[in-house]
């Protein structure tokens, strides 16, 4: 299946997210097998079954295929009750040592799902006050015994509990161009502090980002993998459920005064047609004007994440040398941020700088990972 019939795959897509009954005809055998290893590859395996169970019984998969994609999903639904229980876990032991914090993406936008558990979930991510971080290191490392990484990190340190990992962040998020960075710190980070918001996980209620902070930071993370390391269907299906579940929730008058702050409206606009034209979000959901530019480059933008996969994971390196694959893999995140300059000139630009100083980074962890082996 070439790149200009994957409009099937959308339409199985589509149906799953409920924006479309059945598909336009029945598929062969060798286009179910694509779409399968295509939704893999997108890391939304489980949400395209429940489009497959929407189906009449003369669209469905060939039986073998379809008993295989109902025994994967089954793990994927397996560990988001892991992770659920995780979160819930979490928000009760920071409860009871008065640490702030607030989860985010993950299980917490799992929640606005029709059913979380097919979403294919990564590890757990929770902003830290930063009043309380010093607590909460100490908290980890000293009451729970965790071995904490990269406490050095600009924004985030890891640790793993009960085989769950997790990201505990004291920044969100960061950009490239200075004056962006200071418009996150001095304006909408205060303003996401003081709209608390909960969503419910495992029948408990999880403190999140509110939807107008939620629409904007999930559309965020998504163009910085995109012009760093590429970008997959997942990130945007849980954009797409904001919008459609919050929809009456979402400022869009602040939504619009921060994207100008951050130099990302046409970024906004331009990867929204992922929603409208690719997944069948209804347009009047969106919160602004989709162009006919916009639609104009579609196809390379799709065609950048069918060759890069999830996170830029798909993508194959030509050496394992480490100092080698550093420079390979800098010189790959550069030319993604020159391919997708257009959206946002200022921060794709400035990207490209800011890898110099994080490559040796890089490189330390990799020269770490090393030694320990």
């Amino acid at each position: 299946m070439e790149i200009g019939e994957t409009h099937l795959f959308f339409e199985l897509l589509q149906i799953a997210l409920g924006n479309r009954e059945c598909l336009s005809r029945s598929l062969s055998e060798e286009e179910w097998e694509y779409i399968y290893n295509l939704s893999k590859e997108q890391a939304i395996f489980g949400l395209m079954l429940k489009g497959i169970q929407h189906l009449p019984q003369s669209q469905l998969p060939p039986k073998l295929l379809l008993l295989q994609w109902v025994g994967e999903t089954n793990l994927i639904q397996q560990h988001n009750e892991m992770m659920d229980r995780a979160v819930v876990e979490l928000c009760r032991m920071m409860e009871e040592e008065c640490i702030r914090i607030f989860v985010f993406k993950g299980q917490s936008v799992g929640a606005l799902y029709d059913d979380p558990s097919l979403r294919q979930s990564g590890d757990i991510d929770f902003y830290c006050h930063n009043e309380d971080w010093v607590k909460a290191v100490h908290y980890f490392k000293e009451k729970k015994g965790l071995q904490l990484n990269d406490l050095n990190s600009q924004k985030d340190v890891c640790f793993t509990l009960n085989d769950v990992i997790y990201e505990m962040h004291n920044q969100i998020t960061v950009f490239s161009y200075p004056s962006h960075s200071r418009y996150w710190k001095r304006t909408v980070m205060p303003e996401i502090i003081a709209h608390p918001y909960s969503v419910k996980v495992g029948g408990a209620d999880v403190p999140t980002l509110a939807p107008t902070y939620n629409a904007l930071f999930i559309f965020i993370h998504i163009f910085q993998h995109l012009i760093a390391d590429g970008i997959a269907l997942r990130q945007f299906c849980d954009w797409a459920q904001v919008l459609a579940t919050q929809h009456d929730e979402i400022d869009v008058d602040i939504l619009g005064r921060h994207l100008k702050g951050l130099g990302l409206p046409e970024a906004y606009s331009g990867l929204g047609a992922v929603l409208t034209e690719k997944l069948g979000l209804a347009p009047e959901l969106f919160p602004f004007e989709i162009s006919d530019k916009d639609r104009e480059r579609l196809p390379a933008l799709w065609q950048n994440m069918l060759e890069r996969g999830n996170f830029g994971r798909k993508v194959s390196y030509k050496t394992k040398n480490m100092y080698a694959h550093g420079l390979e893999h800098l010189w790959r995140m550069s030319k993604q941020a020159r391919e997708f300059y257009h959206y946002a000139p200022a921060e794709a630009w400035w990207h490209i700088p800011s890898m110099f100083s994080w490559w040796p980074i890089k490189i330390g962890r990799m020269l770490k990972k090393s030694i320990s082996k």
